[in-house]
């Protein structure tokens, strides 16, 4: 079975987030999607991240009710793993008889190959690159090494029946790299946190935010 691995800070989580974790389990039959959550990813150290323990709770709450999304602290767990090869070797020993598919934004196909480790990252685990209505036409050709690019599977545009016929149809024994699109709602952490900051800015993110998230927001004052 295939277990996704969605890693971010979710600082804080929203719709956005679990739109895309939806539509990435049923297009690749994920059992179960970890959502990671990251204490200070090396290249987000410029962001005003909260406390890693708030992020947490959020995540558990925005989970609840779905009994296949598991909050996970795979990052601070024993030993600390700040870069993503680390956390997934770690994840891969538990996990021995699934199949790991990590999840991140289209930008991150930008930056990847400046990963710790990428060219054995992207050849030992799947990965899905989901793109957002805010990211801007990806050259994944320019952005990847010439092997994981051999092995990349753009499917952007195609009807949702075709994207998952070549998905079932690609060899298990070899990893491959996909590029897909969620029709994702126009929604960031960064507009978030903003909106709460101003006045009013609680109804103004009514909708981006699962209710038990926004009020916890609103009841801690984060991000005031």
């Amino acid at each position: 079975m295939g277990v996704g691995v969605f890693g971010g800070t979710f600082n804080p989580i929203h719709r956005g987030h679990l739109h895309v974790a939806k539509n990435v389990q049923s297009m690749f039959g994920l059992s179960r999607v970890l959502f990671v959550v990251s204490p200070t990813p090396p290249h987000k150290q410029a962001e005003k991240l909260i406390p890693f323990a708030h992020r947490y709770a959020m995540v558990s709450l925005a989970v609840e009710k779905e009994i296949s999304f598991i909050p996970s602290m795979a990052e601070i767990e024993p030993e600390p793993s700040p870069y993503t090869i680390d956390t997934m070797d770690k994840l891969a020993q538990i996990e021995k008889q699934n199949r790991l598919f990590f999840i991140a934004g289209g930008d991150s196909l930008l930056e990847v190959a400046s990963w710790r480790e990428s060219e054995r990252l992207l050849a030992e685990y799947n990965f899905i690159f989901v793109t957002r209505p805010w990211d801007g036409p990806i050259d994944a050709e320019k952005c990847l090494p010439a092997d994981a690019f051999r092995r990349t599977r753009n499917l952007t545009g195609l009807e949702r029946k075709q994207a998952k016929k070549i998905i079932a149809g690609e060899p298990k024994e070899e990893n491959r790299i996909y590029i897909m699109d969620a029709k994702a709602p126009d929604i960031s952490s960064t507009k978030i946190r903003a909106l709460v900051a101003a006045k009013g800015g609680d109804r103004a993110v009514r909708r981006m935010l699962p209710p038990a998230v926004r009020v916890y927001i609103k009841k801690l004052r984060l991000y005031a």
